[in-house]
């Protein structure tokens, strides 16, 4: 009980020397005041404001700049009067590209593509008549710039309906694998040399922000194809080319189409995937 006396005088003598205080020199009051004021604020849980947080700003070529690939995969069997094709390629074609407005894409893509084949052909003479039968590894590359067209977005822009426009050149390298004149050139054709253009439908799927996948529909192209051929006569030596061209409808030559020669295969359908950086 002694002590709870003692502390009672204590906080009196306290009391009375800062009200003296405040008489003396009212700044002390006003320094009181204001510790109160603070001490009642926190009190009442105000809290102190923050600056905010800026976020970091992205790059231009960031937003604009993309990058992909496309993997393609062709079975296939063209069957003529004389003449049988069969066989299977595979592709690798990565690109890049940039986003010139929301809904205009241009690009360049540069790949390369294996194909193994089977031909025969009838050979008839005033004698007799055969079938010659040769399997050819075909290796290729090929450049095309393309400009892409967005016409139309469905679900919510998670799907593109594109048209797209592409020149392209490229070479061939045929080489046949087995028969008589196996490692050598095929009937003479050392490459041969492709170009023209091809405008055909897109689609595309975007899994996030940064990724997309999209399908090309070749099956559904027009376009104009030119080739030319270059041989060396495997006696004499002698060069020569051949040129070739047409225009393209449904991943076909139309001519082949006019004669119904029609070429059968997965040619129509191509997957690629395109990422942001």
């Amino acid at each position: 009980m002694v002590k709870n006396v003692k502390y009672l005088l204590v906080t009196v003598l306290i009391s009375s020397a800062v009200a003296m205080m405040a008489q003396d020199n009212p700044s002390a009051g006003r320094m009181v005041s204001v510790a109160q004021l603070a001490a009642e604020t926190h009190a009442a849980g105000d809290t102190i404001p923050v600056a905010p947080v800026t976020e970091k700003k992205v790059p231009l070529w960031k937003q604009k700049l993309y990058y992909g690939y496309n993997f393609d995969i062709y079975l296939h069997h063209d069957s003529q009067k004389t003449s049988r094709e069969n066989g299977w390629s595979i592709a690798l074609t990565p690109g890049i590209g940039w986003k010139l407005k929301e809904r205009v894409y241009l690009g360049v893509r540069l790949g390369g593509s294996y194909a193994n084949l089977v031909t025969e052909e009838e050979v008839s003479t005033m004698d007799t008549s055969y079938t010659t039968k040769l399997r050819v590894h075909q290796g290729s590359w090929e450049i095309a710039p393309y400009v892409r067209y967005r016409m139309k977005t469905l679900f919510d822009g998670k799907v593109g309906i594109w048209m797209e426009a592409h020149l392209y050149t490229g070479m061939q390298f045929p080489r046949v694998s087995d028969g008589l004149i196996q490692g050598t050139d095929y009937y003479g054709l050392r490459h041969s040399v492709t170009y023209g253009f091809q405008i055909s439908p897109v689609i595309t799927y975007q899994f996030n922000k940064k990724s997309t996948f999209q399908i090309f529909f070749s099956i559904l192209s027009l376009g104009y194809s030119g080739t030319t051929f270059c041989h060396r006569d495997p006696i004499t030596g002698e060069r020569h080319n051949r040129y070739t061209n047409d225009l393209i409808i449904f991943s076909g030559k139309l001519s082949n189409l006019i004669a119904n020669h029609f070429t059968p295969g997965l040619y129509g359908l191509r997957f690629g995937v395109q990422k942001s950086f």
